[in-house]
């Protein structure tokens, strides 16, 4: 059985690629190019995004965590196959050394096959903007705008003045689009003090309130406050 963190295999992502082409009523919906461009800038960023927050766009809608389904076994399925692909995003990140595996097309130009990350760079893009004032104190340090370069070139609509001259061939957007694993990397090591801050803030927020003898234990054990921590001599 698989974990909530493992990777998708060839067969899972052709199943989401299917669903999200011929599944979905809605020409507004992503592409799975999109679709892990889009995660991934949500895995690495600034901010805490909720999936009800962000799952909406990923079928091109505008509220509704899923779009109508045949099944509930067929709604489960779609929904653990995009969960899993976000949990293996960050699992990846989270290794030493870090592991970036994007999800993206190529094409070949005169007889050399290119990496075609602008599906990719538009739905990080795409997913920058969920939060896009909090993502502003990396993107305004030369360093951030450096590593946002890329894909900004290659998924932004008006990234810069430049920008039809430096991806005008597939050449120019394959040499791009090598420059994304590193930022990537380097983008989430900025965030990352940021986001661990932010989460020690939530814990330490939680251990301060009052917990009732019937509710969840604060500490995290699964089990009733009664019989964890508010027994006496436990403490952890």
């Amino acid at each position: 059985m698989n974990s909530p963190f493992s990777p998708l295999s060839d067969d899972e992502l052709q199943k989401l690629d299917d669903f999200l082409l011929y599944g979905v009523e809605n020409d507004e919906g992503m592409t799975l190019d999109i679709l892990d461009g889009y995660l991934h800038a949500i895995a690495i960023g600034p901010t805490s995004v909720h999936p009800s927050k962000w799952m909406p766009a990923v079928w091109g809608q505008d509220t509704g965590m899923m779009p109508p389904m045949e099944s509930i076994e067929q709604l489960n399925e779609i929904l653990g196959l995009v969960m899993r692909l976000f949990n293996s995003i960050i699992a990846g990140l989270e290794t030493e050394p870090r592991e970036f595996c994007p999800n993206w097309c190529t094409q070949t130009y005169r007889g050399k096959e290119y990496d075609d990350a602008e599906g990719w760079a538009y739905g990080f893009w795409q997913g920058m903007k969920l939060c896009w004032s909090d993502w502003q104190p990396m993107l305004q340090t030369p360093q951030g705008q450096a590593w946002y370069r890329p894909i900004g070139l290659l998924g932004e609509d008006e990234f810069s003045a430049d920008q039809d001259a430096l991806t005008k061939t597939p050449t120019m957007r394959g040499k791009l689009a090598l420059q994304i694993p590193d930022a990537v990397v380097a983008i989430y090591e900025y965030w990352l003090p940021h986001r661990l801050a932010v989460h020690e803030r939530h814990v330490a927020t939680t251990l301060q309130k009052k917990v009732g003898r019937n509710e969840p234990c604060p500490c995290g054990s699964g089990n009733k406050f009664k019989k964890c921590c508010g027994v006496a001599g436990n403490l952890h």
